[in-house]
């Protein structure tokens, strides 16, 4: 008995769309690959093997199911060259993975006859090997069109993950958190890591990775209740001794510092930090933003 297969194209040879191609199940068969930079392309057939480069009109016109996994801002102007090209056979399917763009960005071709559907893995992609396999058991952002809601959740599926909905208009919050809890937390923990380091210690990652996930799956489950340290505590010279510590250190970070353990305050104060310790902290952080401003 034969299996169906699904004919897929991908439309953006970076490190998602490598990523996704590796990974694509039995019953799914690559069929082309569109993209503009020959590096990138290059990079595609390491990692994934020999695929036929085509135009994006050209991959299209070939396959079934189609990932366009470009870049947020980029994913208008492939949809319009796509549009003006006569791409949509009626009935395939198109699938986005920009995080902070919803299905009405793929308006034009649900209009000429595609099925649509925004799948945004919830999962960082360093290289094309790594990000290949951290989707299984990955959470997906999808947001849909109630008729084509069984066929994107079945595809996030298909690809070792969970899918969760997301409402159109919730897209860009939904992008903001995901972009903080990645981008803000390797920015964080990359600072540091640059501590420990001109601290002596040689290796930061067997000290950070403990605490750093530890802190991040609090943070996850409890929100301000899982928040610890000085300005939880209210340990308003402590605070202080980071400030004038940082200014040595790394001076280039001093108004991070100050900011974050602000935000940090708003969050003590909501777990219960009382009143007058949470005064004393802020008193130290205005001092520390008017060092900086110069005042």
């Amino acid at each position: 008995m034969s299996v169906e297969v699904t004919r897929v194209a991908v439309v953006g040879p970076g490190r998602v769309g490598t990523s996704l191609a590796r990974a694509l199940p039995r019953g799914y068969r690559l069929v082309a690959v569109a993209g503009r930079g020959g590096e990138a392309l290059g990079r595609f057939a390491e990692h994934v093997g020999e695929v036929p480069v085509r135009s994006a009109a050209e991959a299209a016109a070939s396959a079934e199911l189609v990932l366009l996994t470009v870049g947020d801002d980029a994913l208008d102007g492939v949809v319009a060259e796509l549009a003006r090209a006569d791409a949509v056979a009626s009935g395939s399917r198109w699938v986005h993975t920009a995080g902070s763009r919803g299905v009405g960005a793929l308006r034009p071709l649900r209009l000429a006859g595609g099925r649509v559907a925004a799948c945004h893995p919830a999962v960082s992609f360093p290289d094309p090997e790594t990000g290949a396999t951290r989707l299984p058991g990955a959470a997906w952002g999808v947001t849909v069109s109630p008729g084509d809601t069984g066929w994107a959740v079945e595809l996030v599926a298909d690809l070792g993950g969970v899918a969760f909905l997301v409402p159109e208009e919730a897209r860009m919050r939904y992008h903001l958190a995901m972009a903080l809890a990645s981008n803000a937390t390797v920015a964080v923990t990359a600072l540091a890591r640059d501590l420990l380091l001109s601290a002596g210690i040689d290796d930061p990652a067997a000290v950070l990775a403990p605490i750093a996930a530890t802190s991040v799956q609090g943070a996850a489950e409890c929100g301000a209740a899982a928040l610890t340290g000085p300005v939880r505590r209210g340990d308003a010279g402590t605070v202080a001794a980071h400030v004038r510590e940082l200014a040595v250190a790394l001076p280039e970070a001093s108004a991070v510092y100050a900011e974050l353990s602000a935000l940090a305050l708003g969050y003590a104060r909501r777990a219960g930090l009382e009143t007058e310790a949470a005064e004393a902290v802020a008193r130290v952080l205005d001092e520390a933003r008017a060092g900086l401003d110069g005042g």
